[in-house]
């Protein structure tokens, strides 16, 4: 069992009993029995949550509902937790063949449906990425309300209200009004980090053959792999923001683009491509087309570098054979084009009357 003092940092433990006294808990993920929604706002009041949750088109009120209850009475970002029948819990195990991957699939279509459904209410679609860190309902650090203990709908009776195709990446834009609390160029200044954060990532884990990236790359399983990278970055990425929550929504949709589109066979460096090399030249530019024209910049320089020098060697080679000096004739010796020629000419001269 992981508990911790924050869902950030969980840590094993040698007593369940003391375990149990912390704020976070980590449930069974190879046997899923429980969806959590995770509501990124403060209500009023418990009766306001629960008013404001049984107008919503769900067939029952969560069984149990955790926060931080503030001392005027208001509840602090709760956690709802609504619990499967006992005996249809589901297998979650993508390594063992006989798990059936169509009811994980269809699980997961569950959760996202009922994500959906609740972001009105200031539902966390990076909940999706850590379904199973939940508020702890026996710890002291929260109050806890039973709200259901008589209805226990299926996975076939949610889906008959939950849109069950709905995708991490439709529910992330529906939840774009979460982020209008961060002004546009700071959103996109994090999410220009966080990409290269995840992207710096992903080349760590296939650099080092690290054993769950590789089993998660063989499996083709983009789930677990946004799930690894959110649970890498979180933690730093909280820190860079004013705004936990909306640094881990950006977050989140940066990792699940990233696991999507990634390709192993690209990762592998062969030495010939300094990635880094103008990384002092685009430090503190936050948008992407003006990191690119900086890219830009200095890619045409090193070409114009690189030019010169094929340039001047061409002419040196002529000079040693006594070959007249022509723009046209050092264009087909250097391999260059004759404007290419034309503008490092005079520079190509003066280097080789140095010599």
């Amino acid at each position: 069992m992981a508990t911790g003092r924050s869902k950030d940092i969980l840590r094993s433990t040698d007593s369940k009993l003391l375990g149990l006294d912390e704020p976070y808990v980590v449930l069974n993920g190879k046997v899923r029995g429980v969806f959590r929604l995770d509501l990124d706002l403060t209500f009023w009041s418990w009766e306001a949550l629960r008013s404001q949750v049984a107008q919503l088109p769900l067939p029952c009120l969560p069984h149990a509902a955790i926060a931080f209850e503030l001392p005027d009475g208001s509840v602090e970002r709760p956690h709802l937790l609504y619990l499967l029948p006992y005996g249809s819990e589901v297998w979650f195990d993508p390594d063992d063949d006989r798990c059936r991957r169509d009811i994980m699939g269809f699980w997961r279509g569950v959760h996202a449906g009922m994500c959906k459904t609740f972001l009105p209410l200031g539902a966390d679609p990076g909940a999706l990425s850590n379904p199973m860190r939940i508020k702890c309902p026996l710890s002291p650090f929260w109050t806890v309300k039973l709200w259901n203990e008589s209805h226990f709908p299926d996975l076939s009776e949610w889906a008959g209200w939950v849109d069950t195709g709905a995708t991490r990446d439709s529910i992330i834009r529906e939840s774009a009004a979460a982020l209008s609390g961060v002004e546009r160029r700071a959103s996109n200044a994090l999410f220009t980090t966080f990409q290269e954060w995840a992207y710096g990532s992903l080349r760590e884990m296939h650099g080092a053959g690290e054993s769950a990236y590789v089993s998660a790359i063989l499996r083709k399983d983009q789930d677990a792999l946004a799930e690894m990278l959110f649970d890498r970055l979180v933690g730093q990425a909280s820190k860079v923001a004013d705004k936990s929550k909306q640094a881990q929504a950006i977050l989140y949709r940066v990792v699940t683009y990233a696991a999507d589109h990634w390709d192993p066979s690209r990762a592998s460096r062969d030495g010939t491509r300094d990635r880094r090399a103008c990384a002092a030249d685009v430090e503190g530019i936050v948008g992407v087309r003006d990191r690119q024209i900086v890219g830009a910049r200095y890619a045409a320089q090193l070409r114009g570098k690189r030019s010169l020098e094929r340039l001047v060697t061409a002419m040196r080679e002529a000079t040693r054979e006594g070959r007249e000096l022509t723009k046209s004739g050092m264009a087909v010796r250097a391999d260059l084009s004759r404007p290419t020629v034309h503008k490092h000419w005079r520079e190509a001269l003066a280097q080789l009357r140095q010599v």
